[in-house]
């Protein structure tokens, strides 16, 4: 099937017109004229710039459904700001001041967003299911982010500083909220009414109190670290009930250094913290730790001795629906019927593979004693399914890389492939293809059955039953040919150690070697790591660094500061904690090294084997990494530089790829990852060139990248950013897979 390209519409607040085609070469002057053009599964791509009342915009901006505005992605938002505010009417609270109001299933990424007013909100999400990624939410007088009504968001890899309140969730507001970071707000997040977020995995420190949950609200807390607040790290009042983790589910928040309290329980309800690092002399109230149960062959999901202690006798379907004993899903289905789960058509037949009605689900549900909300489409699809039931059981979110082994996780959209990956994970899909999930299908009366019987099993409620239609998890693996084993990549960040200095792009004073004739590599189906699903992926990313870490280790805190102070914020306000004051904020050896990290992670989740040069800030020679090199004999070689004007001129920014001027194969190499370098569009392209760089003259394909000027204005803040090394490695692993996928095709 053919992939239609969404429509771009392009924007630049300096050098637009409003009156012109709002294309690359005559973009719109505002953003509000490009979101009065656009249409359901258009993207509107921002220039760097300021969007404010005094260049035309119109408050607040209102996105409507379907919509895609993007700005800088690997840069947090920097240098895209999106200032003012505008009085919008709000179905539940009225007249209020906001910047932008996000409406249906839009993407907001890549922005910053400022609302100075004294009662000023940066984005209002209101009963709608947006995603806000890679954003910078900075200077609002009241929330960064309000997220009300029945709202279901995703907000990911974000910024909300010197807020009143970064994030608030209200009402009925449920959302996945992940990988941020919250600083310098009076709260970091606030959660009241009836509010039922996944709050998973981000960092809420130096606010005046981090975590504040109220009301009847239950969010769900996994991974956080909850740190050195100037008054309490969480702080619980009302009726709230945060879930800080189950005997068989850990929380693993890390809540410490907090000036008053650590935790704080201001009501009258005990609460259960399990697996969390928290000192029971830092808290105050009534709260009960509990150790983790260890899991046990009974709960493990699905444990092959339980397994194959189950068989299915034939016998115990005997008094079946004749239309239903010789199905596949009869083993799952009729103990459902037999508990009075499932019901019979009006004739005594089940019928299991006719469409289920969505009305009919609820009661099943209802009848297994889950609950959900009612399903507003005419039709019920698998993908529907799978998300009704991992929301009513509040599973804790699986890592998405669980999707790659399918063939169709493409057609899952991107807001919710959490959801599918934690339905793989407890064995929740069942599917008559082992490699196609078929999100989009309607989903049978079988099919839900089985969903809905796995379901049961994660509950415990009911016995594993072995079949092939039930999906195991599946990690990416290498195709290969034959017996040729995955391709082996290095990666070499430099020469680390000593050596802070800053690369230019004079050759290194090293001869040359000889060109050998390298053995034909197979040609490899390798996948590319989609754009699309980056900045819910980048953060997972396993590293190469260091030892490995326990499992109950949790990562440390940063010691570099993740984004750029917006105007009128010193610096010094931004340090992390311990962190030095005169240390350099730019060292090639550091940047290097943390690119070939996200390098290697991203390469490894697609199979590929990878070497390091050097893993960590350790002193090699050029000998010694060309021996490392030369003892591999990988199918390609990328060398990490960061490059600089030798005259320190900011004007100078932007990305070179090199290759040696004798190999054919460096070429392709060189070419295939610059040009998913400078795909963004604030990528600065400076071309590939030719020269004789001693790790480019070995015998195999090589390249070096200079991923951007240490002394530009432009390039040095992304450079100090790790989302943007993040980026970078996504880049180039994409770069390399092509590559090595296209080996013995012949030259473009």
């Amino acid at each position: 099937m053919q992939r239609h390209m969404p429509i771009e519409i392009y924007v630049h607040p300096a050098q637009g017109d409003d009156t012109a085609a709002g294309d690359s070469l005559a973009p719109f002057k505002t953003l509000t004229r490009a979101l009065q053009q656009s249409q359901p599964g258009m993207v509107i791509q921002l220039s760097r710039g300021t969007y404010s009342a005094e260049t035309g915009e119109q408050f607040p901006l209102l996105i409507t459904a379907g919509v895609s505005v993007l700005g800088n992605l690997p840069g947090q938002g920097q240098g895209v700001v999106l200032a003012g505010s505008g009085d919008y009417h709000s179905p539940s609270f009225g007249r209020q001041s906001v910047t932008l109001v996000l409406q249906g299933s839009v993407e907001l990424r890549g922005v910053t967003v400022t609302n100075a007013e004294a009662k000023g909100t940066g984005i209002w999400i209101e009963s709608a299911q947006p995603t806000v990624a890679g954003c910078t939410i900075s200077g609002c007088g009241r929330e960064g982010i309000l997220v009300t009504g029945k709202a279901d968001p995703v907000i990911s890899n974000c910024q909300l500083q010197e807020n009143r309140a970064g994030l608030t969730l209200v009402r009925s507001a449920r959302g996945d909220i992940r990988s941020n970071t919250a600083r310098l707000n009076q709260f970091g997040l606030t959660i009241s009414d009836q509010a039922a977020p996944m709050i998973s995995n981000n960092q809420w420190i130096e606010n005046r109190c981090g975590v504040a949950v109220s009301g009847a609200a239950s969010p769900i807390l996994r991974g956080n670290v909850i740190a050195q607040n100037t008054e309490d790290g969480l702080a619980v009042f009302g009726q709230a009930a945060p879930d800080l983790g189950q005997l068989n589910d850990p929380a693993s928040n890390r809540l410490r250094d907090n000036q008053r309290f650590d935790l704080r329980n201001a009501t009258a309800l005990k609460l259960i913290s399990v697996g969390n690092q928290l000192n029971p002399a830092r808290i105050n109230g009534f709260v009960e730790f509990l150790t983790p149960r260890q899991p046990t062959a009974a709960n493990l999901l699905p444990p092959v001795a339980v397994r194959a202690a189950v068989q299915l006798d034939p016998a115990a379907l005997s008094h079946a629906p004749i239309d239903l004993q010789h199905h596949w899903a009869a083993p799952l289905v009729q103990p459902l019927i037999d508990r009075q789960i499932l019901s019979l058509c009006p004739d005594g037949s089940f019928q299991p593979d006719a469409v289920l009605q969505p009305a009919e689900f609820i009661t099943w549900m209802q009848g297994a004693g889950l609950s959900a909300e009612p399903p507003a489409p005419a039709r019920l699809t698998r993908l529907q399914t799978l998300v009704y039931l991992v929301e009513a059981l509040q599973l804790t979110p699986s890592h998405p890389s669980l999707l790659q082994g399918y063939r169709d996780r493409t057609q899952i959209p991107s807001d919710q492939t959490l959801a599918v990956a934690t339905a793989l994970h407890h064995r929740l899909v069942v599917s008559a293809q082992p490699d196609c999930l078929n999100p989009l299908q309607p989903v049978t009366r079988a099919e839900a059955a089985a969903m809905l019987y796995q379901a049961l099993l994660a509950q415990g409620q009911v016995v594993p039953i072995d079949l092939p239609q039930i999906l195991q998890p599946q990690r990416p693996a290498m195709r290969r040919q034959g017996s040729r084993s995955a391709p082996l990549v290095v990666i070499d960040p430099g020469h680390g150690g000593d050596d802070w200095g800053m690369s230019t792009a004079e050759p290194e004073p090293v001869a040359a070697e000889p060109m050998l004739p390298m053995p034909p590599m197979p040609m490899m189906q390798m996948p590319e790591i989609g754009s699309r699903e980056y900045f819910e992926l980048a953060s997972l990313a396993p590293s190469l660094s260091g030892p490995p870490r326990s499992p109950g280790a949790l990562p440390q805190m940063p010691t570099q500061m993740a984004f750029q102070p917006p105007p009128g914020m010193p610096a010094e306000a931004l340090r992390m904690p311990g962190e030095d004051p005169d240390a350099p904020s730019l060292q090639e050896k550091t940047i290097t090294l943390s690119v070939a990290q996200a390098v290697a992670g991203f390469l490894q989740q697609q199979g590929v084997q990878v070497v390091l040069t050097r893993s960590a800030d350790q002193s090699l020679s050029l000998a010694e990494r060309l021996a490392v090199v030369s003892a591999k004999q990988p199918a390609a070689l990328v060398s990490l530089h960061a490059n600089a004007s030798l005259s320190s001129q900011p004007e100078v920014n932007g990305i070179e790829t090199y290759y040696h001027p004798a190999s054919r194969e460096g070429s392709r190499l060189a070419w295939s990852i610059h040009k998913t370098l400078t795909r963004a569009p604030d990528a600065i392209d400076r071309g590939v060139r030719a020269a004789p760089f001693p790790l480019l003259a070995l015998p195999i394909p090589a390249a070096q990248i200079e991923v951007g000027y240490m002394t530009g204005s432009r390039d040095a803040p992304s450079l100090s950013n790790p989302a943007y090394h993040r980026y970078l490695g996504r880049a180039i692993a994409n770069g390399i897979l092509r590559f090595v996928s296209q080996q013995d095709e012949p030259l473009a």
